[in-house]
C-alpha cells in the first residue's frame, strides 16, 4: 500500500507491505529518496509493540485511518491512498 501525505510544504510517501512488515519512506528527510526503515518506526516510540498488535487486526481501511490520524497530529493530511 502507498500513502501520500502533504503538510507544511512537504510530501511524505509511505510505501508499506503489512503482511511482510516492510516500510519505505520518501520525504525531505530522506532527500526525496525511497529509504527502507524498520516497521516499528511507523508507531510511537515506546508504544510500538502495543500499537502494532492493535493495528495488525485492523482492515486496510481502518489501518489507513489510524495512520492518517497519527500523521494529522504532526500536521500532515492524507492526500492519496492506494492498497
Amino acid at each position: 500500500m502507498r500513502l501520500l501525505f502533504s503538510g507544511s510544504n512537504e510530501t511524505v510517501i509511505l510505501d508499506m507491505n503489512r503482511e511482510s512488515k516492510v516500510l519505505a519512506v520518501t520525504s525531505t528527510k530522506t532527500n526525496n529518496k525511497r529509504v527502507f526503515t524498520e516497521w516499528k518506526n511507523l508507531f510511537d516510540k515506546g508504544k510500538e509493540e502495543e500499537q502494532e498488535r492493535i493495528t495488525d487486526s485492523l482492515s486496510d481501511k481502518l489501518f489507513i485511518k489510524a495512520i492518517s490520524e497519527a500523521m494529522n497530529k504532526n500536521g500532515y493530511i492524507l492526500v492519496n491512498a492506494k492498497c
